[in-house]
């Protein structure tokens, strides 16, 4: 059963006797109406959509962990970048080279 087996359509003089709810509801009512938000809750750090190109057996590997797959990616993801930033190592192919200077007259890797 749906919803539009359970729910009688509206005859023409009930289309025509309706009346906005700000004309029928109190200000209060209507304010209470109005203001309920819908939809997923603003996260307070949203995440940030990439594009990035990871080998195929990796990704196979956490789709085969079934759904919620990208949050535990996510999370793995997190925890590596805790400790690069608990320890921050160069690159071994950056060792031994001297920052080079951008426009900005900062240096910059590289």
């Amino acid at each position: 059963m749906t919803i539009e087996d359970d729910t009688a359509e509206l005859t023409e003089v009930q289309l025509a006797e309706m009346r906005p709810a700000r004309a029928v509801l109190t200000p209060q009512q209507f304010e209470a109406v109005a203001s309920v938000r819908r939809g997923r809750p603003k996260a307070q750090a949203p995440k940030v959509p990439v594009t990035i190109r990871l080998d195929a057996d990796v990704v196979e590997t956490y789709k085969a962990t079934g759904d919620g797959w990208q949050t535990r990616m996510n999370e793995c993801l997190s925890r590596g970048a805790q400790e690069l930033r608990a320890s921050p190592k160069t690159h071994p192919r950056d060792r031994g080279k001297k920052p080079s200077v951008g426009l900005s007259g900062k240096a910059k890797a590289g």
